[in-house]
């Protein structure tokens, strides 16, 4: 067996070297090792001969020295993370394991034994940072070290990232850009380096806030229907720590041009708040969950619904439009014989191109279409029975409401008719009685002037005799 079968079997054996990120593949006197920075890494040292001693070298000056004791060195950059695996010396395993490494630890290590000098040179890259992003931004992962290696990009998906699909890769394949972050862009991305000696993979958590299928949905609701919509985020908020502040707010608009009203805040970071304003109400789960809740919907509540999450570096939001649909006919009430009604059907936004909406009268033939680009469609009918108002997107029906036209009986004509004859007999009672007072009123009164008119016709005659009477006396003394 070769020194490099020799090296690899003793290395795998007492350590898990996946854990660490690296293979080693020894070369004759020589092993070339990749190591990422604030990771661990294995250099690797075997001698069978079962030596006695041994000395780490970095740069000329010891790292280690084993003789009877262990004794580290003066490199004090290194001795403070640098050990051996002393379960392993007993088997001729004097490998070095180098903890949270540096870009400055790079460079020649010399493993000097009984049997011989092994040189393992180490070479370190450093990856971007991991943590949280928010949706739409954009991130860059970029890989430094040396210059001589392979460097290949694996997505979330671990398919392997090229120059054909919308990423970008820059600086020899050595820097990719991930634009337009969107919620399914959360997981591990890695950065897979390899050389004709030695390989390293580098993972970058990446964490996207977030909402699921952020394009805008469209919800079709018939009036006085009860519509539940919720958005859901793409992480738990509760688990990252960084997060000091997050402010939720729900907004709505009525119309595609006009500004949106706020309905609803949360800051706090409880387990569940709810809150009620008129038929809606609004719970928000602060671990990822907003949920919106509308009760015997009115056509005033259509529009537009903006869940907005504001963190101290900006704000992700998603936006969920209401269509609501409304039925009414004139006149209202039974249709009386020889009448016709209007049927109306009314959406509080245009029809959409992919749309359909139309009345149609159920079990029947007649059938009404809107004319494209409007949000109405009229029907007028002496018809009676069911009808049905629906719209259709993409051939399914989104929403409907049925209206049915109820034919008058001929005895309620008849009961609206004697109320009315009734009603006529009796002014005309009034009217008469009114013009009978009246009349007897002038009567009385006509009555009364003559008496009047007599009483003093009778006192001036009286007056004129008395007067007579008087003067003829007179005459006759």
């Amino acid at each position: 067996m070769d020194r490099f079968s020799v090296v690899a079997n003793s290395i795998l054996a007492v350590f898990s070297v996946m854990q660490l990120g690296l293979i080693p593949t020894m070369a004759e006197g020589e092993t070339t090792v990749f190591g990422a920075v604030g990771e661990q890494v294995i250099l690797p040292c075997i001698d069978k001969s079962q030596s006695d001693g041994l000395t780490w070298k970095y740069n000329g000056q010891i790292v280690i020295q084993y003789l009877s004791r262990l004794l580290k060195g003066r490199t004090l950059a290194l001795s403070d993370r640098s050990e051996l695996n002393k379960q392993e010396i007993s088997k001729g395993n004097f490998s070095l394991i180098l903890s949270q490494l540096r870009h400055s630890d790079a460079g020649k290590y010399v493993c000097g034994v009984s049997s011989g000098t092994f040189m393992v040179q180490l070479q370190v890259f450093e990856g971007s940072p991991s943590g949280y992003l928010l949706q739409g931004e954009n991130l860059t992962l970029t890989i430094q070290g040396a210059s001589s290696v392979k460097v290949t990009w694996f997505d979330n998906r671990q398919v392997e990232v090229t120059a054909a699909q919308s990423r970008e890769l820059k600086t020899g394949e050595r820097s990719l850009q991930i634009p337009n972050l969107q919620a399914e862009d959360s997981g591990t991305w890695r950065c897979h380096i390899t050389s004709l000696s030695a390989k390293l993979d580098i993972p970058y958590k990446v964490l996207v806030i977030g909402f699921h299928h952020l394009n805008q949905e469209t919800l079709y609701k018939a009036v006085n229907s009860t519509v539940s919509f919720s958005y859901s985020l793409s992480t738990h908020l509760q688990q990252i720590r960084e997060l000091a502040y997050i402010r939720v707010g729900l907004e709505w608009k009525p119309k595609t041009d006009s500004k949106y009203l706020e309905k609803f805040n949360f800051t706090s970071k409880e387990p569940l708040l709810t809150k009620q304003m008129a038929n809606m109400q609004v719970t928000w789960k602060p671990s990822n969950h907003l949920e919106v809740k509308l009760s015997k919907v009115q056509f005033k509540d259509a529009g537009w619904y903006q869940c907005q999450l504001t963190f101290s570096r900006g704000h992700v939001g998603k936006t969920i439009h209401l269509v609501v649909m409304t039925v009414s006919a004139d006149p209202v009430g039974p249709l009386s014989k020889w009448a016709n009604v209007t049927l109306l059907c009314k959406l509080s936004v245009p029809v959409p191109p992919n749309a359909q909406l139309f009345w149609e009268h159920v079990n029947g033939t007649e059938k009404k279409l809107n004319t494209l680009g409007h949000s109405e469609v009229k029907v007028k009918t002496k018809t009676v029975g069911l009808w049905r108002c629906s719209l259709k997107v993409e051939n399914n029906v989104a929403t409907s409401i049925d209206y049915t036209v109820v034919k008058a009986a001929e005895w309620n004509s008849y009961v609206v008719i004697v109320p009315e004859v009734g009603a006529g007999i009796v002014l005309l009672l009034l009217a008469s009685l009114g013009t009978f007072i009246g009349t007897a009123r002038q009567r009385r009164r006509r009555r009364a002037e003559k008496m009047a008119r007599a009483r003093r016709d009778l006192i001036e005659r009286r007056t004129c005799q008395c007067q007579r009477q008087l003067k003829n006396d007179y005459s006759s003394a």
